[in-house]
Formats: structure tokens, sequence, C-alpha cells
């Protein structure tokens, strides 16, 4: 089974019939910040997400229970080697992933920009993509802005409108840091703070798969 899949199994309610405040894109980033900076403590995890403590706890164990990470040394979690496959699929259909200080393209302050790897076909105008992060940010804090790679150019779908058009600089930034090709999309979740921008960009990449 697929990470993707399998991280909304764990979203889902336990033996006591209550379902976890966490969400699929929770466990995915999870996977991320353990994979990127290993061992990695609870306390830390609880300064990059949104979820309060008790759900981190939650979320822990239930990728404990499956199989995806394990504590090491006292010093905090760590990939297991199911954990280092699932962690290298996630990386290689989203690569990259950056805080940008975008202006135009945006509809709130912090903006994080996710690259999705040879899916643009799947883009259809963008709007499923801003229903899930708002969805999953909240109608006031948080949306999606969605960009393709079409012949060379960053485009708004569905009239396929350069994003230079709408700002030079964005756009200009946004190819510059994460390099899309042909066929790769652009999430921009852009959010009240920070870490919900990252929560949303990467809810409304996972629409793609």
């Amino acid at each position: 089974m697929s990470i993707w899949k399998e991280s909304i199994q764990m979203t889902e309610p336990g033996d006591g019939r209550v379902s976890p405040l966490f969400q699929a894109h929770h466990v995915v980033i999870t996977l991320i910040l353990v994979g990127e900076h290993p061992p990695l403590g609870r306390y830390e995890l609880r300064s990059n997400l949104t979820i309060g403590e008790g759900s981190i706890r939650t979320l822990i164990e239930r990728l404990t229970q499956s199989g995806y990470i394990a504590p090491y040394e006292r010093k905090g979690q760590k990939l297991t080697t199911k954990g280092e496959r699932a962690f290298n699929m996630i990386m290689k259909s989203i690569p990259m992933g950056m805080y940008l200080d975008l202006k135009r393209l945006v509809l709130h302050r912090y903006a994080y920009v996710s690259i999705v790897k040879g899916l643009a076909s799947k883009i259809v105008d963008g709007m499923r993509q801003r229903d899930e992060a708002i969805i999953c940010g909240g109608y006031d804090n948080a949306g999606a802005t969605t960009l393709v790679m079409r012949n060379g150019l960053l485009v708004i779908p569905p009239k396929d409108i350069e994003a230079s058009s709408v700002d030079e600089n964005d756009a200009s930034l946004i190819m510059s840091s994460l390099k899309p090709e042909d066929n790769d999309t652009i999430i921009i979740g852009s959010a009240i703070n920070g870490n919900l921008a990252r929560e949303v960009s990467i809810a409304a990449a996972m629409t793609l798969f």
C-alpha cells in the first residue's frame, strides 16, 4: 500500500471510535521532517506543525505502530526501513518545497511552494487544490494557487495565463528557486502562518495522488 493511501488510513477512528485531530498531510509532513532531520523529537515536531501536543503523540504512535518510525536513543524518532521507502517515494513525487516571499500570486502573508513532478496533466483548473487548502486551513486562514509548466512557460490553468503577466518577480523567483520542467506542477500554499502554509501546500499537492 502506498504512503498516500496509508496516511489516510492513519486518520481513521481507533478502537475508541474517535478520529484523531491530525490529517493525512500531517503524516506525510512528519515523515519528511523525520527523514530530513533525524532523530526528531516530539517538541521539535510540535514547533513545525499546527496540531496540539496530544495529536502529536497520537501521530507518533500511529506512525510507530505502522512501522514507519522508531525511537532512537531517547533523542527522538528516526525512520525505519519502511519509513525510508516511504520518504523516498514522497521525495520522488514532491522533491522540493520551500518558503518564498511572494506578493501577488498569494492571498496570505506566508507562502510555501511545493513542486510535484510530472503530473501537470492531472490539473484541470486548480480549484480542487484550492478547495483542499481551504478545507485543511480554514476559509479565512489559507488558500492555494496552482501553476503548471507547459512548453517552457509557467502558466495558471485553465486558460494558461503566464504567471509572469500577473507578477514577473513572483514568477521569476519560483522559476529560479524550484527550476520546474515541462509537466511539473507548482502548488503555492499561502496562510496566516508559516506552518499552516506548508501544510496546505502539501495537502493540495496530495490531491494529485
